[in-house]
């Protein structure tokens, strides 16, 4: 790669760039307006976040004891524990009205619908009589009459959820009658010669111990990384948009294709330009927050918003330089989607319709480190985007050994991720008919009849990831209405035959049968060679110890929930009460058949058109692997789909994977049952251990399956023919097997 081509194309982009009005709006002026704005704003508003008296009806004053006192005129008595709520209640009160319960309740809420109270307390006519007799009662004795009746002895509360100030009158009433209750009961254990101390026996004053910096910067923490990479994402697309379909549409980037540049020079100036510009503008985005907040925290503080103003405070410096360095690697991953989405844009209205598809995308990832108890592990840092953020929080937070522990697994997705991505944006450069995409009008009757005239041996790009995405749609309505556990084989094999006849296999054979001229073709069901056939047999046996080491270490990372492990113990019992044969039909057979004829079938071969066997590889294996709906299930279901969506393009057809998935699913099955059978063939214990109910391989066979795996993928490799592959990896216009 010519490094002087890509300065070139770097310097002439940037400068364009910098003409665009835009541009120079989103990355400079909006940030520097955006949060002065917001702090004006938040001044303005200030006054709201005081608290505000509430106001509170007591009926029935005349039935609350004297002593000790609960109202004080129009407040509540000040004493221990409501000295800060006291001054925010105004009371008033008056006598009971003689009406029975039902209309004293109807009169009640007309009040509190008016507005003119906020909660209405009814002190019931028998309540002081009720107290005074249950202070008299002596130890060991208790009150006349029935304790739980309290139908005319109690005090009832009502309040209006649909207002906010009602729930907070409640909140401090309740506060306060807690307090009245205990210092009630602290003068009846006063006069019985008791110490009032036993109501209270213990005090109890938490000591935080951590220096106020860094309870600003947990705050600061959550909130930063956020922000950060969403303006990165922002300021990425709207720069890639116009560098992709803005020249479309400027018809410059015919002059630039024709250049004497490579397409991959072409994508990788475009790109440093576009992480110019992200990472400008989620620092401008950071210091226009940092010098806002410092300049508004003691303005809020002075307004009166003191509680506010101390928990938020001003950003630290340091989490400034942490967050710079977090910034780098992310603006990277989102310029590079950005310019790989934009690409696919034939128009800068349409490639702005684009963005919020991808920011979608991106959210969850952002969204996982804000919620309680998420912190950085071997399992979060794992999380492309989700184990940046983690990482910075730890950075900003000062926990620098968690952080250097787990950096190296987080460079190394993040890096993974980001080469990913390039390629894929340099892919989307290097096809001619998405860079030379025209604007068409678009009419559903043409659709529908261009599909069948124009209809190949395999489905397109488009059609592939749409009925994978049907199947990942059906499949999640479907456990949603299944709710009842699985308890025996009725219900196991009825789940069974549902999930993969009627929500896998058939939505893939009808698009096979509607959108391709050949369904055997479309499902790429081609007779393969002998010797490869074997050799793919004695691949899912030696692969099998490596699945299930994965496996192991999956749920290592992240365990199951007991909730999960209970719901999974009807299937596991279910297994081992039914006969073998019925288990081997329900899970070896029927799975291995559909599944691997709609992923490595018709998915797979509409993914590795116009060269896209990496693309089809890792496509079908994700969406393989979510169908399986349980995290750690998808996560292994994944990885045994990558070995069998390579299997599938060097042997050019789904008979081998079928074979291979059939084989790991039946050993799977036949090992659990034997880890819970006291009769199991002793020549298993030379390669399986049993204990509790499980099982794992030993160490040595798993030396050798690693070994004798490494050899049947070579003779796989060697062996392919290269007719197969090349036919496999272009645009199909005729049958494999003509």
């Amino acid at each position: 790669m010519n490094w002087k081509h890509v300065k070139l194309i770097f310097s002439r982009e940037l400068r364009d760039q910098l003409r665009d009005r835009r541009t120079l709006f989103t990355i400079t002026i909006l940030p520097i307006l955006l949060y002065p704005l917001m702090g004006m704003l938040m001044l303005q508003v200030a006054q709201f976040s005081r608290e505000h008296p509430v106001q509170i009806k007591i009926l029935g004053s005349e039935n609350i004891p004297e002593s000790p006192r609960l109202v004080d005129g129009e407040q509540l008595y000040s004493r221990v524990g409501i000295e800060s709520i006291a001054p925010l209640v105004k009371i008033s009160s008056s006598a009971l009205p003689e009406l029975d319960n039902e209309k004293l309740q109807t009169q009640a809420t007309e009040m509190l619908n008016k507005g003119d109270q906020d909660l209405i307390v009814i002190f019931k006519p028998r309540f002081r009589e009720y107290m005074d007799q249950l202070a008299q009662t002596q130890v060991g004795e208790m009150v006349e009459g029935d304790l739980l009746d309290e139908s005319d002895r109690g005090l009832e509360v009502i309040l209006t959820r649909s207002r906010d100030q009602s729930q907070i009158a409640y909140n401090r009433w309740q506060i306060a009658i807690e307090a009245w209750q205990q210092e009630w009961i602290a003068t009846k254990l006063k006069g019985a010669g008791f110490d009032p101390r036993l109501v209270r026996p213990l005090h109890i004053a938490p000591v935080d111990v951590a220096p106020e910096a860094t309870r600003r910067a947990i705050v600061w923490s959550k909130i930063l990384p956020f922000i950060m990479l969403i303006w990165a994402l922002t300021g990425a697309f709207y720069p890639a948009v116009d560098l992709c379909a803005g020249e479309k549409e400027r018809g410059t980037l015919e002059t630039l294709l024709s250049s004497p540049a490579r397409r991959r020079e072409i994508v990788w100036g475009k790109l440093l330009t576009v992480i110019f510009f992200s990472c400008m503008t989620a620092l401008l985005n950071l210091g226009s927050m940092q010098f806002t907040a410092s300049l508004l925290s003691n303005q809020l503080a002075a307004g009166g918003a003191r509680g506010l103003a101390e928990s938020l405070g001003t950003p630290p410096i340091y989490a400034i330089g942490w967050l710079t360095l977090a910034l780098i690697p992310m603006a990277s991953l989102f310029s590079a989607l950005a310019l790989a989405v934009a690409a696919l844009a034939r128009s800068t209205k349409e490639g702005q319709y684009y963005l919020m598809p991808l920011l979608l995308m991106m959210l969850p990832f952002v969204m996982i480190p804000m919620l309680p108890g998420i912190e950085l592990s071997l399992g979060t840092s794992l999380m492309p985007v989700t184990g940046m953020v983690l990482l910075s929080r730890a950075l900003v937070e000062g926990q620098y050994l968690e952080a250097v522990r787990y950096l190296p697994i987080v460079a190394v997705v993040t890096i993974t991720c980001c080469l990913l991505a390039i390629r894929w944006a340099v892919r989307q450069f290097e096809s001619e008919s998405v860079m030379f995409r025209e604007n068409e009008r678009w009419d559903l009757r043409m659709w529908i009849t261009s599909i069948w005239r124009e209809r190949d041996f395999t489905a397109s790009v488009m059609e592939a990831m749409l009925c994978g995405a049907i199947i990942l749609v059906v499949k999640f309505f479907a456990s949603l209405a299944s709710t009842e556990p699985i308890s025996d084989f009725a219900g196991l094999s009825k789940a069974v035959l549902i999930g993969q006849l009627a929500l896998i296999l058939t939505p893939t054979l009808l698009m096979a049968i509607m959108l391709t001229k050949s369904v055997r073709t479309s499902l790429r069901v081609n007779a393969p060679k002998p010797i490869d056939f074997a050799v793919c047999i004695l691949l899912a046996i030696a692969f099998h110890p490596l699945a299930m080491w994965f496996s192991t270490a999956v749920t290592t990372v992240y365990p199951l929930s007991p909730a999960m492990i209970e719901a999974t113990s009807g299937i596991t019992k279910t297994i081992i009460d039914t006969p073998l044969w019925m288990i081997l039909l329900t899970l070896a057979v029927l799975p291995a058949f559909c599944e691997e004829v709609a992923f490595r079938g018709f998915i797979f071969g509409g993914l590795i058109r116009q060269n896209g066997v990496l693309r089809a590889i890792l496509v079908s294996a994700l969406f393989f692997g979510l169908t399986h709906g349980v995290l750690q299930q998808s996560i292994s279901a994944s990885f045994m789909g990558m070995l069998l969506g390579w299997v599938a393009w060097r042997t050019g057809g789904i008979v081998c994977t079928i074979a291979m998935h059939l084989i790991h699913n039946s050993l799977s099955i036949l090992l659990s049952r034997a880890a819970t059978s006291e009769t199991s063939p002793a020549w298993l214990d030379l390669f399986v251990t049993f204990e509790k109910g499980g099982f794992h391989y030993d160490a040595s066979w798993t030396t050798v399956s690693i070994v004798l795996s490494i050899a049947c993928l070579w003779i796989l490799y060697v062996r392919s023919s290269d007719s197969i592959v090349a036919n496999e990896s272009r645009t199909v216009d005729r049958p494999l097997t003509d």
